[in-house]
C-alpha cells in the first residue's frame, strides 16, 4: 500500500514533536480528564487481551475491532506498521459533522465505547490511534497525542504524533498521509501534549481564548 509521507525535514529537537519545548501542564483540567481516560483505557486492555487470546469466543465485537486495527500494520515495521493502523483507524469509525456531535463528539472516549458508537470527531480517532499503536508496541516515550490551535481562526483540532527513527509523524483523521509534525506550523499551533507522563503545555502558544474539550472543527 502506497504511503504518503510529507514534508521530511531536520528537526532541532527530537525529544517532542515540532521541536517545541513544553512545561508540564498538571493542575490543569485537561489533566484530569487525561488521567481519567488513561484509566478507562488501561481498563479496557485485559478485554483486549482475552478476546485476542482466544478469538473464537471473543464476543465483544469493539475488542475485536480493535485488534484488527492493530493487526493491520503486524506484517509490517517502521513506517509502513504506522501508516496501516493510520489508515484502519481512520476507516473504522464515521466522522461526526459539525452538525451531528451527539453526546460522544462531545467528550473524550475510550476505543472501545468509540468502536461500540462506531462514529467520533478528532478526539475519539486520535485515542482510537494512540491506544492501537501503543498496543502495538510502540514505545510510550515515541508516542502522544497532540492539540493543536487552526491559526487562522480559533480551532482546536487533536491529532496523534509517534516518532520513528527520530522524526515526529502527525495521524489525522482528515488523511492518511503521514507528515512531517513542523510541516503543520505554517497552519496549525501545538497548545497540549498528552502521553504516558500526563499532560505537557506547549511553550510557544497563541492567544487562546476558547477551553478545547468541545471543538474538533471539521472532524
Amino acid at each position: 500500500m502506497f504511503l504518503l509521507l510529507l514534508g521530511f525535514a531536520a528537526q532541532a529537537d527530537t525529544t517532542q514533536p515540532f521541536g517545541l519545548a513544553t512545561a508540564a501542564a498538571a493542575e490543569s483540567p485537561l489533566a484530569d480528564t487525561w488521567a481519567k481516560l488513561q484509566a478507562r483505557i488501561k481498563a479496557e486492555q485485559p478485554i483486549i487481551a482475552q478476546c485476542r487470546a482466544d478469538p473464537q469466543s471473543c464476543r465483544l465485537a469493539p475488542a475485536a475491532e480493535f485488534i484488527a486495527i492493530v493487526d493491520a500494520g503486524a506484517a509490517y515495521e517502521g513506517l509502513a506498521r504506522i501508516g496501516h493502523i493510520n489508515r484502519a483507524a481512520n476507516l473504522a469509525i464515521r466522522t461526526l459533522a459539525n452538525g451531528d456531535l451527539d453526546a460522544i463528539g462531545a467528550r473524550w472516549t475510550s476505543p472501545l465505547t468509540t468502536l461500540a458508537a462506531g462514529a467520533g470527531d478528532c478526539k475519539q480517532f486520535a485515542v482510537l490511534k494512540y491506544a492501537a499503536l501503543e498496543d502495538a508496541g510502540v514505545a510510550p516515550d515515541d508516542l502522544r497525542i497532540v492539540i493543536l490551535q487552526q491559526r487562522a481562526r480559533p480551532e482546536s483540532h487533536a491529532v496523534v504524533a509517534v516518532r520513528d527513527q527520530g522524526r515526529w509523524l502527525i495521524l489525522d483523521n482528515r488523511s492518511l498521509a503521514l507528515v512531517e509534525s513542523s510541516e503543520l506550523l505554517r497552519q496549525y499551533a501545538p497548545l497540549y501534549s498528552l502521553d504516558h507522563r500526563g499532560v505537557r503545555r506547549f511553550l510557544e502558544q497563541p492567544q487562546v481564548a476558547q477551553k478545547f474539550g468541545e471543538a474538533c472543527a471539521g472532524g
